[in-house]
């Protein structure tokens, strides 16, 4: 009997990480919030292709509780980890 592959997720800021096409989500779909971020356009830098344009959202279920547009991923994860932080100290 073959062994079953063990499945990891990128962790940032200790909640799982994932990205599938244009979409990432941070934080546990299960739990009561978590992030969604939709990336709008890339830019292609060096052969790599980076999110130039992306809109944030912080997510109770399928109700959308904030949502910005910020430019970079890394400016979307920055205040998606907050608004995640707050809410989840909060609930």
């Amino acid at each position: 009997m073959a062994k079953k592959k063990e499945q990891t997720a990128l962790i940032y800021k200790g909640r799982p990480l994932v990205k599938r096409g244009n979409e990432v989500i941070y934080g546990d779909i299960n739990d009561k919030y978590y992030i969604h971020i939709r990336i709008l356009e890339t830019e292609v830098e060096k052969d790599l292709e980076l999110a130039s344009e992306v809109v944030v959202s912080l997510m109770e279920g399928v109700k959308i509780i904030k949502k910005a547009e910020r430019e970079g991923i890394y400016r979307a994860l920055d205040i998606g980890a907050f608004w995640l932080e707050d809410a989840m100290e909060n609930n």
